[in-house]
């Protein structure tokens, strides 16, 4: 199980959400198999408007004030162009946790890509939305916390949170490298856990709820690993050949 955990505040802490270098992918055609209308618009698209105080994102409460439940539920999302290096790419995706409703934190998730035509998924539904494709799951690489909140990794590629329960904010940053080119979307599966309330997905206490303000994807190269040295023998043996050559002629 690996674990990391870093604990930054404040507009320095925002700033170092994405590593040097890094290029913003675009993402598009937010669809869900359920997204919460209860109390306010919390389709799976306002989590990639842009906007990260307008204390929406992404919920997904199935009730009302006399009770409901949460479930696991899956957004995935379009990328705009095709993404991926031929040398290999680290993925680095940002969750963002902004409301004005405390403990609206996600306990346990997983991330996967595909690189199926996104004529075949991705439907833009915010609830019985198509989130079918060939999926792979991501190996995850490093995992940040913000405010501190310790992270780690299952067996099943998932990623858990743990530790004290925060009030209203938190930034999480999952780095994971693959090899695949031609990247078309994102598959974000929200998991049921028993650690958490009511069995989560969310943190928040009573129904185990949660809020994605924002969900952000960046991508960089991973430089290409260099070529080994030839051994010194062969090395001789060549310049012995050339000098043989050379004295041939």
């Amino acid at each position: 199980m690996k674990i990391k955990t870093i604990v930054l505040v404040g507009s320095l802490g925002v700033g170092l959400l994405s590593a040097s270098g890094s290029t913003p992918v675009s993402l598009q055609n937010a669809t869900a198999t359920f997204s919460q209308t209860y109390y306010g618009d919390y389709s799976v698209g306002t989590s990639i408007n842009g906007t990260t105080w307008d204390y929406l994102g992404w919920a997904i409460y199935d009730g009302d004030a006399s009770g409901g439940v949460t479930e696991p539920q899956t957004a995935v999302f379009e990328t705009t162009t095709d993404v991926g290096y031929s040398g290999g790419s680290r993925l680095e995706f940002t969750f963002q946790f902004d409301n004005w409703n405390p403990y609206h934190f996600i306990g346990r998730f997983r991330l996967s890509v595909t690189t199926d035509d996104r004529s075949t998924f991705a439907d833009g539904l915010a609830t019985g939305g198509d989130v079918t494709a060939n999926w792979t799951v991501l190996d995850v690489g490093s995992m940040t916390s913000l405010a501190g909140t310790p992270l780690s990794e299952l067996a099943d590629g998932s990623v858990l949170a743990s530790g004290p329960l925060l009030d209203w904010w938190d930034y999480y940053k999952i780095e994971a490298d693959t090899t695949l080119t031609g990247i078309t979307g994102v598959r974000l599966e929200v998991l049921a856990d028993a650690s958490l309330p009511t069995d989560g997905p969310g943190r928040q206490p009573d129904n185990g709820n949660f809020i994605l303000s924002e969900f952000g994807l960046n991508i960089t190269p991973i430089s290409p690993v260099p070529e080994p040295a030839a051994p010194v023998g062969v090395f001789s043996a060549l310049l012995a050949f050339g000098w043989l050559k050379r004295r041939r002629v």
